[in-house]
C-alpha cells in the first residue's frame, strides 16, 4: 500500500470514533514557560479520537517542546506550566508524576526522531517490547514473547522470532524504527506521537515507514500527531494541520486546505520557500525564528512580516476560530480567516 493510499483509507476509520470519548488531546491557553520566557505561548488545540493533526514550522517553532509537554515530560521545576493541556482526559498539567507513568506506553505513545538514541544498547529487541507490557498490561514473560513476535510482524520486520534477541547496534536504521514503532503500539495507545518519525532515515524507506504508522493508527482507531517539517508530507498523512511560530499557533485547519491555500503570511512563507517539483525560484523567509532572549512582543512574526504594522508590534493577533474542530482559524490582524 502506497502512502496516498493509506492516506485515503484511513479517515472512514476516523469517522467511526466515538464523538463523546474524551479529546486525544486537548490544549487550554497552555502556556510554558522555561526561564522566564514562554516557550510555548497560550497553545489553545483539539484532537479528537481517530484523527490525525500535523505540527508544522521552522526549528525553534515549539513543534517538540508541545509534544514532550504532552507525554508529561516537561515538568517543574525545569519549566513552568499555565493552562490546560490533557490527555485522554487528563490534564498533564496538575497530574502527579504516578498518574503520568501510568499514562505513558498504556494511553499515549511517542515515537523518537531518532531511533539509534532513542533505543537502549544494553538491552535486546524483546526487552524493549516486554517493558511496557509487563508494566502495563501484567503479561508474563512467554505472553510478552508472543506478543512481540507479532508486533514485529505487524511492524513488517522479517524473520521476528531471529530479531528478537538482537541488540539495536545490530539492526539497520529502517529496523531500528520500525521497533520504535512495535514499542509505542505495544499496549495500543489512545494518542500516538511521533516526532519527525523519518528524518534520520533514508529517503527510500520514509514513505514505508509513514504508510506503516498510519495504517497501525487507523488499525487502533487512535489519534495520532506528527511533527514535521515537510509540508508535502503533512498534507498526505494529517487531517489537520497546527503552524506553530516562535511557540504560538498562527493558523490552522484542514490540511490539505491550510496547505494548498495559505493565508498567515507565516504559512505562504513556508510554502513559497518549500522545495517541489516543478516549483520555479524558492523564496525563503527573511530573518530567522528569534531567540529565547529576544522575543519580541505583540506578534512574534511581525520583525519577519511584509505586512507589519506599529499594531502588530504591540498587540498579539488572536487566534479567530477554533482549530480543533476542522474550521479554519488565523491569528493575524491583516488576514481574516475564509
Amino acid at each position: 500500500m502506497s502512502l496516498a493510499d493509506a492516506a485515503v483509507e484511513a479517515p472512514p476509520a476516523r469517522a467511526a470514533a466515538d464523538a463523546a470519548a474524551p479529546a486525544a488531546l486537548e490544549a487550554r491557553h497552555f502556556t510554558l514557560r522555561r526561564a522566564g520566557v514562554a516557550v510555548l505561548d497560550d497553545v489553545s488545540l483539539t484532537l479528537r479520537p481517530g484523527r490525525t493533526l500535523a505540527l508544522i514550522g521552522e526549528s525553534g517553532a515549539g513543534k517538540s517542546t508541545l509534544a514532550f509537554a504532552a507525554m508529561g515530560l516537561l515538568q517543574p521545576p525545569q519549566v513552568a506550566l499555565q493552562g490546560r493541556l490533557a490527555v485522554v482526559g487528563t490534564d498533564v498539567v496538575t497530574a502527579p508524576e504516578r498518574t503520568l507513568r501510568s499514562l505513558r506506553g498504556a494511553h499515549m505513545a511517542l515515537i523518537f526522531q531518532d531511533a539509534s538514541s532513542a533505543l537502549n544498547p544494553c538491552f535486546t529487541v524483546l526487552d524493549h517490547i516486554a517493558e511496557p507490557l509487563r508494566r502495563h498490561r501484567g503479561l508474563g514473560r512467554r505472553q510478552c514473547r508472543e506478543r512481540a513476535l507479532q508486533l514485529l510482524a505487524d511492524v513488517g520486520i522479517a524473520d521476528p522470532q531471529a530479531r528478537l534477541t538482537a541488540y539495536p547496534h545490530e539492526l539497520s536504521g529502517g529496523m531500528q524504527q520500525r521497533v520504535m514503532i512495535a514499542i509505542a503500539l505495544a499496549c495500543e495507545p489512545r494518542l500516538l506521537i511521533a516526532d519527525e518519525p523519518t528524518s534520520a532515515l533514508d529517503v527510500t524507506i520514509q514513505a514505508q515507514i509513514m504508510t506503516l504508522i498510519l495504517e497501525r493508527v487507523a488499525a487502533l482507531k487512535a489519534a495520532a500527531i506528527f511533527v514535521l517539517h515537510d509540508l508535502a508530507l503533512a498534507s498526505q498523512v494529517a487531517d489537520d494541520v497546527a503552524v506553530m511560530y516562535a511557540g504560538q499557533i498562527v493558523e490552522s485547519g484542514p490540511a490539505r486546505t491550510v496547505l494548498t491555500a495559505p493565508r498567515h503570511p507565516y504559512t505562504r512563507g513556508l510554502r513559497a520557500s518549500a522545495v517541489e517539483l516543478g516549483a520555479g525560484q524558492l523564496t525563503p523567509i527573511a530573518g530567522m525564528v528569534p531567540s529565547l532572549s529576544a522575543m519580541p512582543g505583540g506578534c512574534r512574526f511581525a520583525p519577519r512580516c511584509g505586512l507589519a504594522t506599529a499594531q502588530c508590534t504591540q498587540q498579539r493577533p488572536p487566534l479567530a476560530g477554533d482549530g480543533g474542530d476542522g474550521t479554519r482559524a488565523l491569528a493575524c490582524w491583516h488576514v481574516k480567516p475564509g
